[in-house]
């Protein structure tokens, strides 16, 4: 699927959509060389999940979408009990993990990766450690 964090149906409405207006998909690609040319682009492309031959395409535009993962790995967060769900992100529930004084917003939680969201979640998180509500408007 071309947008897998959306409804399986959305996602796939969406692709039948764009591919009416012509949009071409090669999905279980990687990219391994990408040339811009004057008038095009040069894409070299294989299997991305097995060996295979690889493909040069010559296309108008490239758009990388690959997705985004929230950055947990590294922070140790193992080393003192922090949950995380199968997608790596922290588990909490309004910004508490599961153990006591640790606060998590932003890209390492559920949701849109958006600054402006994390931005709103800090200051909300702030507002809670100053003994405020705390409330994130998500509409």
């Amino acid at each position: 699927r071309i947008t897998p964090g959306v409804d399986e149906e959305v996602s796939k409405q969406f692709q039948r959509i764009l591919q009416k207006q012509g949009f071409k998909f090669l999905l279980g690609k990687k990219v391994t060389e990408v040339k811009p040319l004057k008038a095009s682009v040069k894409v070299t492309i294989e299997p991305a999940q097995s060996e295979g031959e690889a493909e040069t395409l010559s296309v108008d535009k490239v758009l990388v979408s690959i997705g985004r993962r929230p950055y947990t790995e590294g922070l140790g967060l193992e080393s003192v009990g922090v949950q995380l769900d199968v997608a790596g992100r922290i588990e909490t529930n309004g910004f508490k993990t599961n153990v006591d004084g640790i606060y998590a917003i932003g890209d390492v939680i559920t949701g849109p990766m958006l600054a402006h969201k994390a931005e709103d979640e800090g200051v909300a998180v702030a507002e809670m450690l100053a003994g405020k509500s705390g409330h994130v408007n998500y509409d």
